[in-house]
């Protein structure tokens, strides 16, 4: 079985060979940052600063505090002794087996990477990689340290220290199988080491050309392997080099030690294992799809924008819809099938045309002697109170958390700017000049502004006539009940004839005694009530119902279906049911309805969430969807309009308890999912919300079962709160 850690803060069970995918229960509160297995148990790193120790059953045993910042590297020595290195500039060696600090190791220069090297007696040896720090925009002072610690006194000693022989930081450490440490570095190389002083005996090179950013290592009996950010392993065994190409960033590598399979973990979010071993090759048609999936994202990164990707843009003939932010903004529309750009000209308040999109962006350029497809413009906060203006390089095909990871490490900025600067390179627009800071107003709006595909959720959902006989079904129920009035008859057969001719909708009315007698029908027991909600649900989508006028008569509608969804109860039969079903379906009808019904749904979100709250949980589907739809055009009402209710804490508390159930199908959960990202966009109330619930945690592993587009929706959220 293999264990992976997600940035949603989520644990991933793969079954090996059969590939099965399994859930882990337990959410940290933050990003995985590292991971590590011991004979049984294994132990995650937290970007929230903790280390957790689990059971091979997947139960938390105990957690270990103690650092200041996120723990991205940890090794085990006897499954006694636990090393954990940290952006804190910190290594710490605990003691499992009475849960306790032995001693803090520190001084290092930033993000620090550890490797347990031999136990002699109590003396723990090991080793230590630090990042550096930056003098001058030159990283430097990069350095490898060898330790000995005793783990009955805690004493600690520096038995050597080697800087500045990686061109780079250093990013990871592994002690190989002929006892050397190998570390690898931002320079491209991995070194191999002297365990007793750190000293480099040999370099190992990658490929000819540019060098990658190596992240990790990984040493089996025959081969060391390392991965890139632009998608490489490199795989050394003895002087042949293997390279095996991965669509996008590989994070991290291991090794099966029963029999030295080889295991990736790629940006992709799919762990994958290679074998020297024919008797283990996956399918030739899963590897033709591995291979051409490489192919095709090698191939994006040397051609312009995709025909779906130019289908996108803004149409150049309606350029004048689009107002430029600042002089000299760059936009790029369609025009003719083929993507241009565009300058923004102040001074004329028009787009000049500066020619066609291909392979190379209008904003590449050059920084320290390095090309780059995006150079992009970025204030970063001095100490002295200054701003810094400083520009980041982009390639396309480039992981943006690797380029905003070269960016923090060249300046030594805050390691927890991380998913803001990737957030800002992903938005690929000049319109906007962040400031990055700890106290920086223009960073904390960062989210707000960011331009995402599928949030926010903009119009409203409703839930529409169906088949032609459920207006004689509605009709035979409220006429069973014996209670209407001969007038009120003659209402209900005239409201029938005009709700089904919906394609006459923009040349008919309904009167107000119409209006009036599904209103007086609404005030019956539940149990009898339910049709008429169905039949208002219907009549707000008609224009006329729903002008402006009819404002107070849908906030007396909407007051009675709530009243109706707090009486109704399970002993009223079908209308348990259909009465919190239908009267959900009205609220949401209600936005889409007309300004009327709009105004007065509006008046009243707090109620009507109230009602989706008391039924988040319950066990029909068509309820399931009912709630969830009302939950995102709650959103985009509140998104559309600042003057709306503040009800964000509400609708972020219904959806958490809707994620949390993992009763809800995909479409629900989508939908679901696209409340909370609309929401969280609309104000900084709604993020905080989403944050002290967890939600940065939740949303991935909640949408994994559902489909590309939940995906999609909760990495967007993520964005949105990290």
């Amino acid at each position: 079985r293999i264990v992976a850690g997600t940035q949603g803060g989520s644990l991933w069970e793969f079954g090996v060979p059969s590939g099965n995918l399994i859930p882990i229960e337990y959410q940290h509160n933050d990003s995985v940052t590292a991971i590590i297995s011991g004979k049984d148990f294994y132990v995650t790193g937290c970007r929230d600063f903790g280390i957790r120790v689990f059971n091979l059953q997947h139960f938390l045993m105990f957690t270990l505090e103690g650092h200041d910042k996120a723990v991205t590297s940890l090794d085990l020595i006897q499954d006694k002794f636990l090393i954990s290195g940290s952006w804190d500039g910190t290594a710490k060696v605990w003691n499992l087996a009475n849960q306790s600090l032995v001693a803090t190791l520190a001084g290092h220069e930033n993000t620090v990477s550890v490797c347990a090297l031999e136990m002699d007696g109590s003396i723990l040896h090991l080793a230590t990689g630090s990042a550096g720090v930056a003098q001058n925009n030159v990283t430097s002072n990069h350095s490898i340290r060898i330790w000995t610690v005793n783990t009955e006194t805690g004493d600690q000693k520096v038995l050597n220290k080697v800087s500045n022989d990686h061109d780079g930081p250093i990013r990871d450490l592994v002690l190989t199988a002929e006892k050397m440490l190998a570390s690898c570095s931002n320079d491209g190389t991995v070194k191999l080491r002297s365990t007793d002083t750190g000293e480099a005996l040999s370099t190992l090179a990658t490929t000819a050309g540019e060098s990658p950013i190596l992240l990790s290592l990984a040493a089996s009996p025959i081969y060391i392997a390392a991965c890139a950010e632009d998608g490489h392993v490199f795989v050394w065994t003895g002087d042949a080099l293997q390279t095996i190409r991965h669509a996008s960033c590989v994070w991290s590598v291991a090794t099966v030690p029963s029999n030295g399979d080889l295991i990736t973990a790629c940006q992709d979010g799919i762990v994958r294992v290679f074998t020297q071993s024919s008797d283990r090759m996956a399918p030739e048609q899963e590897r033709e799809a591995f291979a051409n999936e490489v192919h095709a994202a090698a191939q994006k990164t040397q051609k312009g924008p995709s025909p779906d990707e130019i289908a996108k843009l803004p149409k150049w003939e309606m350029n004048a819809l689009h107002q430029g932010k600042s002089e000299g903004q760059v936009q790029v529309f369609q025009k003719d099938g083929v993507a241009i750009a565009a300058q923004w000209s102040a001074v004329s308040g028009t787009w000049i045309e500066v020619g066609q999109v291909v392979g190379q962006s209008q904003d590449a350029g050059m920084i320290d002697g390095v090309k780059y497809d995006h150079v992009l413009p970025i204030e970063v906060d001095t100490e002295g109170g200054g701003v810094a203006k400083l520009n980041i390089g982009y390639n396309n095909g480039e992981n943006p958390f690797m380029a905003a990871q070269r960016f923090i490490d060249t300046h030594v900025l805050p390691q927890f700017h991380l998913a803001q600067i990737a957030d800002y390179i992903q938005q690929r627009v000049g319109t906007q000049v962040p400031t990055i800071g700890m106290d920086s107003g223009p960073a904390a709006s960062l989210p707000v502004a960011a331009m995402y595909e599928h949030l926010p959720v903009k119009g409203y959902k409703s839930f529409e006539l169906g088949k032609a006989t459920t207006l004689e079904k509605m009709q035979s129920k409220l006429l069973e009940t014996g209670k209407l009035k001969e007038t009120q008859v003659s209402c209900l057969e005239s409201l029938i004839q005009t709700l089904a001719a919906t394609n006459r909708y923009h040349a008919t009315k309904i009167s107000r005694e119409e209006m009036s007698a599904v209103r007086d029908m609404l005030k019956w027991p539940p149990a009898e009530a339910f049709p008429a909600l169905d039949l208002a649900r219907l009549m707000v989508l008609h224009p006329d119902a729903s002008s402006h006028d009819k404002s107070e008569y849908w906030n007396e509608v909407i007051q009675l279906a709530c009243g109706q969804c707090d009486r109704v109860t399970d002993s009223d039969g079908t209308a348990a049911v259909a009465l919190p079903m239908l009267s959900l379906r009205l609220f949401s009808n209600c936005f889409k309805g007309g300004p009327g019904s709009l105004e007065a749904v509006s008046a009243n979100l707090s109620s009507i969430l109230d009602c989706a709250e008391k039924y988040v949980l319950s066990n029909n589907k068509n309820i399931r969807l009912s709630v969830a739809t009302l939950l995102m055009n709650v959103s985009s009402c509140v998104h559309a309009d600042s003057d709306a209710p503040q009800v964000s804490h509400q609708v972020v508390s219904v959806v958490n308890k809707l994620l949390e159930s993992k009763l809800y199908e995909s479409e629900p959960t989508t939908r679901a999912l696209l409340a909370l990202g609309t929401i969280t966009l609309a104000n900084e109330d709604a993020r905080g919300a989403a944050k002290t619930l967890f939600l940065t945690t939740k949303v991935e592993p909640a949408a994994s079962p559902h489909g590309d587009k939940a995906k999609a929706v909760a990495k967007e959220i993520y964005a949105i709160l990290s």
